[in-house]
């Protein structure tokens, strides 16, 4: 059963993959801000990824590329109640109403 694994109290690890959204340009998927109006070859792009030198683009600068479908774990989540039966509605200790 469920209560041979979790306890009231217990704290809990989620390991879990976010939403998806596909391959994004650099506006939607980082938020920086477009270029003017009459920019050449496009503006929803970077204007500058780097210096000459390193001859190479950073990790740090913002790129389009793959925007959500990430793994993700969220860490210390408490467990506060674990029900006995389907019929079974959860009930805080403060909320004295009881529920239909």
């Amino acid at each position: 059963p469920l209560d041979s694994v979790f306890k009231k109290d217990g704290m809990l690890d989620t390991v879990a993959v976010n939403k998806g959204h596909g391959f994004e340009g650099v506006i939607h998927r980082w938020g920086v801000t477009k270029l003017p109006r009459k920019t050449h070859k496009g503006l929803r792009k970077v204007a500058c990824i780097g210096a000459w030198h390193p001859a190479r683009v950073s990790y740090s600068v913002a790129r389009a590329g793959q925007n959500g479908y990430h793994h993700r774990t969220e860490i210390n989540k408490k467990i506060y109640k674990i029900g006995k039966r389907l019929d079974e509605k959860p009930q805080g200790d403060q909320d004295l109403t009881v529920k239909p």
